[in-house]
């Protein structure tokens, strides 16, 4: 039982790195998008393009897409003046009608447009100010010419399933339009994984946290491991502490006075034992800045405490490996850190807060068996004196 509790702090060490470094990537990651790339609307304008009716060569969509970013429900969802344009055919050559014609699209496009806000834009947009029914709007559908062909199938259908009722037509747009929302997902989460890859393996190459190094280190070394679990431990606790905060303003808003007052003894029970920073940047009461600074502060304690992790001593083998064996030992360590941080930090939380229960589970077996253990000796029986023959 020694042995399996001396297993479990460990993978409870590497599963803390695991987490701490995935939120320090996740708030990375978040800014490179907010910063630069702004994938989130371009993802969704081209879903619109597609949904349009953009994915054959036609002018008639970038018209419609056009349009229908100045809407006035969507227009108040972006800042400035939206120049979407078309990517200029080349020089001889003649428009495809198999592939779509490719977007230059800004970097102020609204990330989300809500499903109720874009059947009403878009069926305000082909009512064009016209009475708001299911037979104008069939009317007006049939009369477009900007509406390509298989766009007018899909409305018509929307509309006479809808049993004369605008409501229920609206539905249908709005579900036509959730599942396209669904399949951008899917194109922005490869992308976002991308990026997540490349910022996790950079931070791994630059902070030199191999998982191999760590684990070894964490077996030989029992004040490190007690470390990384007392962290652990406190980390858990302050998620914790967050659960039932939402949990007491639920009872809050429904006066359950009962229900109040033992959340309230809770939570008072656990910010005695939590760290006071960490609860806030738990609880988002403070700036992101400041919670990957504490993220940070977090690993360079872990690193005082002797976690092997940084490039700083050169003349520790750990860090530069003195042989073939060695350096390739310690590329599969950190290419096995970068893969596990690219999991994402929910994963992480999941498995650190399974692996500590099962720990509080075996750590009273393990005291108990250790006393059980223990050779009795009869009250009568004097132990033996060293050096005594």
């Amino acid at each position: 039982m020694q042995n399996t509790s001396g297993i479990v702090d460990v993978a409870i060490g590497l599963v803390f790195v695991y987490l701490l470094l995935s939120l320090i990537c996740s708030a990375l990651t978040e800014a490179v998008e907010n910063l630069f790339t702004r994938s989130r609307g371009k993802k969704l304008c081209e879903g619109l393009y597609e949904l349009f009716g953009g994915n054959t060569y036609s002018n008639t969509s970038f018209t419609l897409l056009k349009e229908f970013y100045k809407n006035p429900l969507i227009y108040g969802l972006y800042h400035g003046d939206l120049k979407l344009e078309q990517q200029p055919q080349q020089a001889g050559t003649e428009p495809s009608h198999t592939s779509p014609q490719k977007l230059l699209l800004p970097a102020n496009l609204p990330s989300y447009i809500a499903p109720k806000t874009f059947a009403l834009a878009f069926v305000s947009q082909i009512l064009d100010d016209k009475p708001f029914d299911t037979a104008t709007l069939i009317s007006q559908i049939n009369a477009s010419n900007n509406l390509p062909a298989n766009l007018k199938k899909s409305l018509t259908l929307f509309v006479n399933t809808a049993d004369g009722d605008i409501h229920n037509a609206l539905k249908n747009i709005e579900d036509w339009y959730s599942a396209m929302g669904e399949r951008v997902s899917g194109w922005y989460k490869k992308h976002a994984q991308l990026i997540a890859f490349i910022i996790a393996a950079a931070i791994v190459i630059a902070g030199n946290v191999d998982t191999l190094t760590i684990a070894k280190s964490l077996m030989v070394n029992d004040n490190l491991r007690d470390q990384m679990v007392s962290s652990a431990d406190q980390f858990i606790k302050v998620d914790l502490l967050k659960t039932r905060q939402q949990a007491l303003d639920g009872a809050q808003s429904s006066n359950n006075q009962q229900q109040i007052t033992q959340l309230s003894t809770e939570i008072a029970v656990i910010k005695a034992a939590a760290s006071t920073k960490e609860a806030l940047c738990q609880t988002q009461a403070i700036d992101p800045q400041q919670c990957y600074n504490l993220q940070m502060a977090r690993l360079a304690e872990l690193n005082r405490l002797g976690l092997p992790i940084g490039w700083r001593n050169l003349d520790d083998p750990r860090n530069n490996p003195h042989s073939t064996e060695a350096w390739l030992e310690k590329i599969i360590g950190l290419f096995i850190t970068t893969i596990a941080v690219c999991l994402g930090a929910p994963f992480w939380f999941d498995v650190l807060n399974k692996f500590m229960n099962f720990r509080s589970a075996i750590k009273p077996q393990a005291g108990d068996n250790k006393t059980e253990n223990k050779p009795q000796q009869p009250d009568n029986v004097k132990a033996p004196t060293p050096g005594v023959g």
